[in-house]
């Protein structure tokens, strides 16, 4: 499937994960570092670099820590119990994707106060919004992401956030390509691209503030 890319300006943009990936442009800040099971850090990943029109590389998604609560995978469309919630004031500066055992990871990494609300489907067409454009996303299946308590950067702030466009996923087989529409009246809108429509579950984490999507590798 061909891979098509949208342009758009860092000051109205973001995304993403799916590890849930650039081009030549202005640097984004490095990821939070990693948080492993036993509680400790690990450095993060260099910056990558992206342009106006790409959502550039997605750093490594380390972490495998657990949701607080048991959250089961699925196939059918999830989001958080207090949708389509405000959730928080909050950034989208980068997106990350990585492998691990039973599953692939995509990180929505966010700065600023808050939770983010969230909702995550499967759909038979990527379409931005507001512009209604159909977007050719790579892969069988496609995850619509859409975060919302996020808001439009000041302007001192438009080089730390992520731009919209293509995000390029290393080091994972199911999830194929991430893609970052941007932020719209307080919504951030995202698509993971997939091999084939899998089980996923979704959560958030704190300190700093994520939004993870799983994806299920294994029965």
């Amino acid at each position: 499937m061909k891979r098509s890319t949208i342009a758009a300006t860092a000051g109205t943009a973001l995304l993403l994960v799916l590890t849930a990936c650039g081009g030549g442009g202005p640097s984004e800040p490095a990821a939070p570092p990693a948080t492993t099971a036993d509680g400790t850090e690990s450095p993060a990943a260099p910056s990558p670099t992206a342009s106006a029109t790409t959502g550039g590389t997605a750093e490594p998604a380390d972490e495998t820590d657990e949701p607080v609560e048991d959250v089961a995978y699925s196939t059918e469309a999830q989001n958080d119990p207090e949708w389509p919630s405000a959730g928080g004031d909050l950034l989208p500066v980068a997106v990350r994707a990585g492998a691990h055992e039973g599953f692939e990871r995509v990180v929505l990494d966010l700065e600023g106060t808050g939770t983010p609300g969230w909702r995550v489907e499967y759909v038979d067409v990527a379409i931005e919004d507001p512009r209604g454009t159909e977007i050719d996303i790579d892969g069988d299946a496609t995850l619509q992401v859409i975060a919302t308590g996020v808001r439009i950067p000041e302007e001192d702030e438009l080089d730390r956030v992520l731009p919209s466009g293509e995000v390029d996923v290393e080091g994972t087989d199911v999830v194929e390509e991430v893609y970052v529409t941007g932020i719209f009246e307080g919504q951030n809108q995202a698509f993971i691209g997939l091999d084939s429509e899998r089980p996923f579950r979704v959560f958030t984490l704190t300190e700093p503030s994520r939004l993870v999507v799983d994806i299920q590798t294994e029965d």
